[in-house]
């Protein structure tokens, strides 16, 4: 596998041609930014979707990279606050992690199984191409991370919550179906989220984090985890999931090329009489 110097120029080519050339989804991305900060200048925007296509571009080769990367140099490049995760042995009890689409997830959803005291189950959306799909599972379960796909998630959480386990949940992902889900202002509209992981947090009492992943220079990353709820059976119906979204917006806002700009997000609208 090329070193990282070589897929950093790989990924400047890649940039040129999605951005420049193909203009890869550039109409939702320019939606999208507008939208979300409305008081941005058109130039200031602009700046946002070129640096997000550069981070993009240098997820797609640092993701590839995870297949042969040492842990050693993974180590030096991702720093994050692991000790905020003893309280579970301590307290003996499980936990939950809320992270977003900030590059580079993936390279966290590896490290966080060497330094967690549980074992790391991240929930995924099976990608529709199957060969993908397959090469994605063998990257992010390296460190041998469970992974489980959304749709099994009720079937095979209650087994997997009797052992020492911390939920991963990439929670801004855009739920399938609208009808089920909790309706939040985030970025100046109304979004869909899930319900799933905070039904969990409430349902088993899981201690629950929130994490920033902060890009410090290309190819060095900070992860801050911080305390959310420690007894989620205290809360209110729709709490924990209201103060996640503050918190994922106000982490936006400080990074906002960090963040996937691209998808659909926002294609579920809310429906009032």
């Amino acid at each position: 596998m090329f070193p990282l110097r070589i897929l950093y120029w790989i990924s400047d080519l890649v940039f040129v041609i999605l951005y420049h050339v193909l203009k890869y989804r550039m109409k939702v991305t320019t939606q999208n930014l507008s939208l979300s900060f409305p008081e941005k200048s058109t130039e200031e925007l602009q700046d946002i979707a070129k640096n997000y296509y550069r981070n993009l571009c240098d997820s797609i080769v640092e993701t590839i990279k995870l297949i042969s990367i040492s842990k050693k140099e993974l180590y030096k490049r991702v720093k994050c606050n692991w000790e905020i995760f003893d309280m579970m042995t301590e307290q003996n009890r499980n936990g939950q992690a809320y992270m977003s689409h900030q590059f580079n997830w993936e390279w966290s959803t590896v490290l966080c199984n060497w330094n967690v005291p549980r074992r790391f189950t991240g929930l995924y959306m099976p990608l529709t191409n199957h060969a993908f799909d397959k090469l994605y599972q063998t990257i992010r379960s390296r460190s041998g991370t469970k992974l489980i796909r959304v749709q099994d998630m009720q079937k095979e959480m209650g087994e997997i919550q009797k052992g020492k386990v911390l939920w991963g949940f990439i929670a801004d992902q855009n739920p399938s179906d609208p009808k089920r889900v909790s309706w939040n202002d985030f970025l100046n509209r109304k979004t869909a989220f899930f319900k799933g992981p905070e039904f969990v947090a409430r349902r088993y009492n899981n201690i629950v984090y929130f994490g920033e992943i902060i890009k410090m220079k290309r190819g060095y990353y900070e992860i801050k985890m911080k305390l959310a709820f420690e007894n989620p059976k205290n809360t209110k119906e729709g709490e924990i999931t209201e103060t996640y979204v503050r918190h994922l917006e106000d982490s936006i806002k400080r990074q906002p090329a960090n963040w996937v700009w691209s998808h659909r997000r926002w294609k579920h609208q809310l429906v009032t009489d």
